[in-house]
């Protein structure tokens, strides 16, 4: 596990560097709105000298949420600024959260007022195949999260997923997280304890980085909940789903956007393999 923390803080110090590329664009009198939840972006913002807010779940941020309430399709949430003015977002999570905060940030910059701000969020149009719910042709409930993926972000859904009441099984589609260079197989191998089986009952796991999430999975699942398929194997993957998801059954997918699972989707939807 030490070692997969190290790639992984090693990664996320990148990641930080490269969020922070965005500052040489921003003006004298601009404004930095970041996420304050992140102590490395907090390290590396005392170092800019234009004005700067923060925004998070912590109390200590300029703009904190308060009694976020995270439903199927939608998220509610206060802000510590106007107490008064409750928040709704159509996406599942508290992570997207934070994306409403820092709108509201900006917003605020513009004098918008705060209920102006509650309305818009409350019936804004997500980018598709993002944390979206849709329909599968068996009748099963289908959690589309194919527009991107990092270890974050799959930890952050598979939080919310497990919470999703339903009669049937639980269903996790992973393909790859593309892009993360030489800490790649420790970050997809790390996943595995963000995966419980009786939280989530079947797991499948697709493409080649996969494999290292696929090996450390075996000491928690057996054969008949566990299935691998390679990245030229797309067609066997969607073939087994459409014969093993039944109408109570809720499916995650979710994958870097290179994986293409917006075609296992497809398949899902539409009842037959593309």
């Amino acid at each position: 596990m030490a070692k997969h923390t190290l790639s992984f803080f090693k990664t996320r110090d990148r990641i930080a560097d490269a969020k922070m590329e965005i500052v040489s664009g921003l003006k004298d009198d601009g404004l930095f709105v970041y996420n304050g939840d992140e102590p490395l972006l907090r390290e590396r913002a005392a170092k800019v000298t234009q004005d700067q807010v923060t925004f998070g779940l912590a109390p200590n941020n300029d703009l904190a949420a308060e009694h976020v309430q995270p439903f199927r399709d939608h998220t509610e949430f206060d802000v510590s600024r106007w107490p008064d003015v409750h928040f709704s977002i159509p996406m599942m999570g508290e992570y997207n959260v934070n994306n409403a905060l820092a709108a509201i940030l900006v917003g605020r910059r513009f004098h918008v007022k705060p209920e102006a701000m509650r309305d818009a969020l409350a019936h804004f149009k997500a980018t598709h195949n993002r944390t979206e719910w849709l329909k599968g042709d068996a009748g099963e409930s289908i959690l589309s999260d194919v527009y991107n993926s990092n270890p974050t972000a799959v930890r952050a859904v598979l939080h919310d997923f497990v919470k999703v009441p339903t009669k049937g099984r639980r269903i996790a589609v992973l393909g790859d997280m593309l892009e993360l260079g030489t800490a790649s197989h420790d970050l997809h191998a790390g996943l595995a304890d963000a995966l419980d089986p009786d939280q989530v009952n079947c797991v499948y796991l697709y493409g080649p980085e996969m494999h290292a999430l696929y090996t450390a999975l075996q000491a928690k699942y057996d054969g008949q909940h566990l299935f691998y398929f390679a990245e030229d194997d797309q067609s066997h993957l969607e073939s087994q789903l459409l014969d093993g998801v039944y109408s109570d059954d809720l499916v995650l997918i979710k994958g870097s956007h290179g994986m293409h699972l917006e075609n296992v989707l497809s398949a899902l939807l539409n009842g037959s393999r593309e």
